[in-house]
């Protein structure tokens, strides 16, 4: 082992108490001034945008990650980027600290002892550390290897991902929906409540369409029918809107630089932004559970489990 790794693991586990807790203090404030962003427009697009690219995360870290790397596209610790062949970190680029749950072996009772095998292999959550992970920004090229591009996004034109539009219409009709091809008026597409019906505006291109049917499912999912006298339109579309975004855009359709919703005072309060934050990521996730679609942009990052 080297020095340096010596040394870098040495200063780890040196902390004291007071230091250690001091740096989850500064990570805890770092979460909130993160959600705190979600209420502006640059903030809540750049939520929006990354979770097409870093879909192994949970909002908490999702947030850390763009705090402390706002460029990120594909994070992972070092020791999965060493398997990938990239071994060293760019001068002048830190390590981003996320959250990860800690774990105690709980205590029997003097009951369980006696009608428990193993006792004592019951795990309690007993708080949260802090641990490094890396973007691939961060990292020294290997020789040879060209660093992984975004695409440029332009409007939507032209065919859907094959088997999208049947996909979101599955999950549509299982809810007991109808879905018709018609008039909307100025709207791309319309959900009525009343008669569990969705309509998709005729003569718009396929990518189109299938995006706005998942625009329309997003509302079923986010409970809009429920909700629409507690919650304001402009918050329900940012949350149909954003889940659509995020749907479409790990499916291949190319549309977040010009489509990810921003309505100015749509969140009022912290917790209102931070709720409507997890319900959009949550509901986008089980959309896209359930979609079994060919092209997606980063096979290597969704294929990874999710990190809380």
């Amino acid at each position: 082992m080297s020095n340096t790794s010596t040394t870098s693991r040495q200063s780890c586990y040196s902390l004291s108490p007071e230091e250690r807790a001091e740096r989850l203090s500064a990570a805890r404030y770092q979460l909130l001034d993160g959600i705190d962003k979600l209420m502006t427009a640059d903030g809540w697009q750049q939520l929006i945008a990354s979770r097409a690219w870093l879909r192994r995360y949970s909002l908490n870290n999702l947030i850390m990650i763009l705090q402390q790397c706002p460029e990120a596209t594909d994070v992972r610790p070092m020791s999965e980027w060493r398997q990938l062949g990239y071994a060293y970190l760019r001068k002048g680029t830190y390590k981003i600290k996320l959250w990860k749950p800690a774990f105690r072996t709980a205590e029997p009772t003097e009951e369980a002892s006696e009608t428990v095998e193993n006792p004592n292999s019951q795990q309690v959550l007993s708080g949260f550390m802090l641990v490094p992970v890396v973007d691939i920004s961060q990292l020294q090229q290997p020789p040879g290897r060209k660093p992984p591009s975004v695409s440029p996004c332009s409007e939507l034109q032209g065919d859907a991902p094959s088997g999208l539009w049947d996909g979101i219409s599955a999950q549509i009709c299982s809810r007991g929906y109808t879905i018709d091809r018609a008039d909307c008026g100025h709207a791309y597409g319309r959900t009525i409540y009343t008669e569990r019906r969705v309509i998709v505006r005729e003569g718009v291109e396929p990518a189109q369409a299938a995006k706005t049917l998942t625009h329309e499912l997003a509302h079923i999912l986010c409970d809009h029918e429920n909700r629409q006298k507690s919650t304001p339109r402009s918050l329900r579309e940012v949350e149909a809107e954003s889940v659509a975004c995020i749907v479409t855009a790990v499916c291949g359709l190319d549309t977040l630089s010009y489509s990810v919703p921003y309505v100015a005072g749509w969140a009022r309060d912290r917790d209102t932004a931070r709720e409507s934050a997890e319900r959009v990521l949550t509901v986008a996730d089980a959309i896209l559970a359930h979609l079994s679609i060919d092209a997606q942009p980063r096979t290597s990052v969704t294929a990874l489990g999710r990190v809380s």
